[in-house]
């Protein structure tokens, strides 16, 4: 008798294990980065008033986009970056050691967050014509995970949004001044230098 339930068992145990070492591993971001690159980073924490989500795109060189952060509809503010900008920012956020998911294998477009959407973790999302990929980051995290991104940044605009939406978030940001950028609460001049 004790060797016909050792089977079972055993069989048990071995199925347990080969399912262990097949576990999906951590995705990395492998996305090729052109104007149609989006990179959009969200948290609604619960008892909270409605955040923004940040969406920063990549625009041409000469674009006089670049340099702006216009509200792209009442719930979402659009950074304008250089593709260099965008490429250092992907490489950024592929060395953040997030386990990245492919939700799509084709470019979609930023759907609008409802402010029902409340999340116990920060999201980010890559909207790219590689794909659409989304990580997660424990807020608890937060602060030191996505500070290293601010290298990525050159256009001062676009870099102080991103630390803005850190600070809203509880992070010390170093030097970081509030209102420096005074055209920001106010969606008529939102897309000024």
């Amino acid at each position: 008798m004790m060797r016909q339930i050792r089977w079972p068992i055993l069989l048990a145990c071995m199925a347990a294990t080969q399912a262990f070492s097949q576990a999906a591993p951590k995705n990395s971001l492998d996305v090729p980065v052109n104007e149609n690159t989006i990179v959009r980073f969200f948290y609604l924490p619960p008892y909270s008033y409605f955040h923004v989500p940040l969406s920063f795109r990549a625009g041409r060189e000469n674009s006089s986009l670049l340099g702006t952060a216009p509200l792209a509809n009442p719930q979402d503010r659009t950074p304008y970056i250089s593709l260099s900008e965008m490429r250092n920012l992907i490489a950024g956020l592929a060395h953040l050691d997030l386990s990245w998911r492919q939700e799509s294998k084709k470019l979609e477009t930023p759907k609008k967050i409802e402010t029902r959407e409340m999340t116990d973790k920060m999201e980010i999302t890559v909207f790219s014509t590689g794909g659409t990929y989304r990580a997660f980051v424990d807020p608890k995290q937060l602060c030191e995970r996505l500070a290293p991104l601010d290298t990525a940044l050159k256009q001062p605009r676009a870099l102080w949004e991103f630390q803005l939406f850190r600070v809203d978030y509880g992070c010390h940001v170093p030097g970081f001044d509030r209102n420096a950028f005074p055209e920001h609460d106010d969606p008529q001049a939102a897309t000024q230098r």
